[in-house]
């Protein structure tokens, strides 16, 4: 072990010296990339994807005309639930003519999703619920949540069906699983704005394209749970199917998947969380729903109204997060006896019974507008006298920080010399894995030196650095005093759990609201996101440090800084590095949404190529993003493999 730290030593030696000698004595050219070295990748991409758009073909049918007849018919369900949820059908029949048929009144579906709610979860459920569609009714969100849970169910039941797919491809394909491995996580680290303007290109501007984009976003984590929940099944299961003479289909689909019931059912409760975050950014290409208020209250600075529409969001979120935990944590063995004939009729009866009575009198499938209320301009108003109130502080807290934290990260930054930050990342990664991870950090920074992003993705990684680094000190000291106050667990585990749930635009509500836009403001909505990740593993590090070692370390006379500090700290080392992987990847995550704030950096290009309909730019950044996220993540990760080496822990 001595060795080897004197081998890290001498490496951080040498990166050191490197970058500051390089730093002072280095050419222009290795200071600043010259921009004839540059290639116009994202202009090639561009005449690809027209060339596809407007005049590839496959056989007789041109793609523009196959992805529209796809569009077509997405379109079919997704009309079909909203006409159910919405809208209602204008039907043409043979002898009868145009046919009205109303949509479900909101006191039908109110009562049976409490009653589903009530089946699942139990009364808590049930009143979440019950209260949630209150809130959407006495604000006037009725429809706009009725719109976006149509958006979501589709999303969500094409993206169960697709990773349920290709999980179990990957589990029996197990080189086809490393592969897809990697292109989950360029498609879970791309930004989803990257995916709109190809998706637009193919099918047209709408919610067939939010959906799209949704799906590509939301899907990788259920592939990933139903690869993962088959390889965790004992051998004893298949070999079961196998003497019981199933087919590979029948073992598949009547024995293993069964049996995996439980880890499908929580990659499931991750493809309707990742769908609700997006539905904003799918609100941008035509989705409408509880996404458009929040963007159009943002646009227009109505945060009132914006924040009730937030709110709304959350809240369905958390319902629906917590009916999939419910159903999740229920086994079959263990489920209530199941509702006999007549009460199984009773869910169908009271929608047929609301069809009916909105047919007959349309004013019973509204609620009264005399009922509905808004706080938006009272909100606003609030905001208006806090930020007057509170402009000395605001200021100085912004202003301090832009001042002595953001500013010099970002120009020392800017100032570092390309071949300085490739080679010294390159010595680094030497240093923790070898050469493999050293020719994968080359590529990745000769990739965005190459296209012309480097100075974007500089901007982009100081916000993500600074973020990260205070983000991670907060999560640490709270975690660890939640880890040493038993009693502080359960209610910070249970508002970790709530924030987990926000989708990622309603971070940015009450910062705009505080801090108005640019850096700053998105500097704090970044570690307010991926704060609660660093607060889980550290508390959750300390709390599983195994009690005999506490132990011996009381009968040695510890004092509790000398346990902390000895003992419960290098056990829960793993633990908190892994958070600290996992930070970074939030932060990356987060980055994107910072764009509507002002950031400058990659973030920034990436919005505006979905303004201005320029894929290859929108690909080009967002693909940077990815793979700088992606490098991150492994050079944290190989860190932490080398520091649980060298405390025996590996």
């Amino acid at each position: 072990m001595t060795n080897l730290r004197h081998r890290n030593m001498v490496w951080i030696g040498i990166v050191a010296v490197f970058v500051i000698f390089g730093w002072m004595f280095l050419p222009d050219q290795a200071r600043r990339f010259p921009d004839d070295l540059t290639f116009d990748l994202a202009g090639y991409i561009n005449q690809f994807f027209n060339w596809l758009a407007r005049r590839a073909a496959i056989g007789p049918f041109a793609v523009k005309d196959i992805t529209r007849a796809l569009a077509a018919a997405i379109e079919l369900p997704l009309d079909l639930v909203r006409g159910l949820l919405i809208k209602g059908f204008r039907l043409r029949l043979p002898g009868l003519g145009h046919v009205e048929i109303a949509a479900f009144p909101w006191w039908a579906l109110t009562a049976v999703w409490v009653m589903l709610a009530h089946r699942l979860g139990g009364r808590g459920a049930a009143f979440l619920v019950l209260g949630s569609c209150a809130y959407f009714l006495v604000f006037d969100l009725w429809e706009s949540a009725m719109l976006t849970l149509a958006s979501v169910s589709l999303s969500v039941v094409v993206g169960m069906m697709l990773g349920l797919f290709l999980g179990i491809w990957a589990y029996r394909r197990p080189r086809l699983g490393a592969a897809l491995t990697v292109i989950y996580d360029i498609m879970q680290t791309m930004p989803v704005f990257s995916y709109l303007v190809p998706i637009l290109l193919f099918f047209g501007f709408g919610p067939v394209s939010a959906l799209v984009a949704t799906v590509i976003y939301a899907m990788p984590p259920m592939a990933r749970n139903t690869t993962l929940a088959l390889r965790r099944l004992p051998g004893s299961a298949s070999d079961l199917a196998t003497m019981a003479g199933c087919t590979s289909r029948q073992s598949m689909w009547l024995v293993l998947l069964p049996s995996a019931r439980n880890g499908l059912l929580s990659g499931l409760n991750q493809v309707i969380m990742l769908s609700l975050s997006a539905v904003i950014i799918a609100s941008i290409i035509g989705a409408g729903g509880l996404g458009n208020d929040v963007l159009q209250g943002l646009k227009s600075m109505r945060l009132g109204r914006a924040l009730e529409a937030g709110l709304a969001i959350t809240l369905m979120a958390i319902t629906l997060d917590r009916l999939s935990r419910a159903a999740a944590g229920q086994r079959r063995d263990n489920l209530r006896a199941a509702p006999s004939f007549s009460r199984r009729l009773v869910m169908p009866g009271i929608l047929l019974i609301g069809l009916a009575a909105a047919h007959i009198a349309p004013e019973l499938g509204k609620f009264p507008p005399a009922l509905t209320l808004s706080t938006g301009g009272l909100i606003d108003a609030g905001v208006a006298w806090l930020n007057v109130a509170l402009q000395g502080p605001i200021n100085l807290l912004s202003d301090g920080t832009v001042r002595l934290i953001l500013r010099p990260v970002k120009e020392a930054l800017l100032a570092l010399p390309w071949l300085v930050v490739v080679l010294a990342c390159a010595m680094a990664a030497y240093a923790l894995q070898g050469l493999r991870l050293a020719v994968v950090a080359g590529v990745i920074l000769g990739f965005i030196l190459l296209t012309g992003y480097w100075d974007q993705a500089m901007i982009s990684l100081y916000l993500v650095l600074v973020s990260t680094v205070i983000a991670m000190l907060a999560g640490f000291l709270v975690g660890i005093a939640v880890g040493l106050r038993p009693w502080l667990n359960r209610p910070v585990t249970l508002i970790i759990d709530t924030l987990q749930t926000l989708p990622t635009f309603v971070y940015l509500i009450p910062v705009v609201m505080l801090f108005g836009l640019g850096d700053f403001p998105a500097l704090i909505a970044i570690v307010l996101y991926a704060l609660p990740v660093m607060i889980r593993y550290t508390k959750d590090g300390i709390i599983n440090v195994p009690h005999s070692l506490i132990e011996a370390a009381d009968m040695a006379g510890c004092s509790p800084r000398q346990r902390l500090t000895f003992v419960q700290l290098p056990q829960a080392l793993p633990e908190i590095l892994l958070g600290v992987s996992q930070t970074i990847l939030m932060a990356f995550s987060m980055l994107v949404i910072t764009s509507l704030v002002g950031t400058r950096g990659l973030e920034q290009d990436v919005l505006v190529a979905v303004s201005k309909a320029k894929v290859g730019e929108g690909l080009i950044a967002g693909t940077a993003i990815s793979l700088l996220s992606i490098l991150a993540d492994r050079l944290v990760t190989q860190a932490s493999k080398r520091l649980r080496g060298h405390l025996g822990q590996a």
